[in-house]
């Protein structure tokens, strides 16, 4: 006999609504600024724009489980998540400087930079606000 399922969080629909408003609006802004500065749209960028809300998406829906259950327990998945986050990150910067061809090298970094920290400031706001706030049942 296996254990029943971990139920979903009641928030994770709106996290996952969260994640794609904010994913679409980060490949809306990204697709305006290179366009802007003449820099042409390429594989690298969309690589940036897939791997931020994919990841962020599944960290978030991976530590919103812990919420409900032992504040500790939270704390070392919230931990854990911003490590994993930050060295999956640099690991694909250096794939994508390495592959990218050197005229994109500027504007791919800037990018990488300011999705980063856009994500990472979501992904903390989203858990912060979660914590503050009681689940709610849907209805």
């Amino acid at each position: 006999m296996s254990a029943p399922p971990t139920p979903a969080p009641q928030g994770a629909s709106r996290t996952v609504l969260f994640v794609l408003l904010l994913g679409a609006l980060c490949a809306v802004t990204t697709g305006a600024g290179l366009h802007f500065f003449d820099v042409p749209f390429s594989w690298p960028f969309a690589a940036l724009l897939i791997y931020f809300p994919l990841v962020s998406g599944l960290l978030l829906l991976w530590q919103e489980r812990a919420m409900n259950a032992d504040l500790r327990h939270f704390i070392h998945r919230f931990m854990l998540g911003l490590v994993v986050k930050l060295l999956g990150s640099l690991v694909l910067l250096a794939i994508l400087i390495r592959l990218s061809p050197k005229s994109n090298l500027s504007p791919l970094v800037v990018t990488f930079t300011l999705l980063y920290f856009i994500w990472l400031g979501f992904s903390t706001g989203r858990l912060g606000i979660r914590l503050r706030r009681p689940s709610t049942p849907a209805a």
